[in-house]
């Protein structure tokens, strides 16, 4: 049996490496989405989500300024050898797909978001969120590895409130042939894995007021 079992890995490694052999070559040119598209029993979840609760707080959002080496380069081709064979880079800006997913989240937990520019204070009442883009990269060998990695900050009128570093991965599964949207897939998930431990500390941060009964 253990055999038979191993036989059948290698015929899946083989195939795979295959696979990756004849769709190795060519740039791919992806378009960063979010959120991360939803699929099986997420589709109901978000057709069911209830709607956020409004807060006192205001979020003056300020664009995340892009720190990476590679500003181009957002993912890696690799042949059936783990080479690296070709080089995915993002058809829209990562800046703003950071800033508008951070943006999204913010909205779905009932902060008021209101775009900012660098030079903004927060007043009483209000909040101001921006930070840095530290990683952005999908490397992929015979599955997809999304990470994403960003700097916030956030302050308010009396100071800094959190500076912290928060980072994610995501697959979009199988590398069966390399596709732009796939490598897309990965990095949306991983972003989303990122935000998600930032709202945990905002919310803990800036709690929902229970209102007496």
């Amino acid at each position: 049996m253990e055999a038979i079992a191993y036989i059948g890995r290698l015929a899946i490694s083989l195939f795979l490496a295959s696979l990756l052999a004849g769709c190795a070559f060519g740039t791919r040119e992806a378009t960063l989405i979010y959120p991360p598209a939803p699929d099986g029993e997420a589709k109901s979840a978000v057709a069911q989500a209830a709607a956020p609760v409004s807060r006192n707080t205001k979020v003056l959002l300020q664009a995340f300024s892009d720190q990476r080496s590679d500003k181009n380069v957002v993912g890696t081709v690799r042949n059936g050898y783990g080479m690296r064979t070709a080089d995915v880079i993002a058809k829209n800006s990562v800046t703003a797909w950071v800033t508008d997913a951070v943006a999204q989240e913010l909205k779905k937990r009932g902060f008021t978001v209101i775009q900012s520019d660098p030079k903004a204070q927060p007043e009483a009442g209000s909040i101001l969120v921006g930070g840095e883009i530290l990683n952005v990269f999908c490397d992929m060998y015979f599955s997809y590895t999304g990470q994403v990695s960003l700097l916030v900050k956030v302050t308010d009128s009396k100071g800094e409130v959190v500076s912290r570093h928060y980072a994610g991965e995501g697959s979009a599964g199988l590398a069966f042939a390399a596709t732009a949207e796939s490598f897309a897939a990965s990095l949306s998930l991983a972003l989303a894995a990122a935000l998600e431990k930032m709202m945990v500390d905002l919310d803990a941060k800036f709690p929902v007021a229970v209102k007496a009964e």
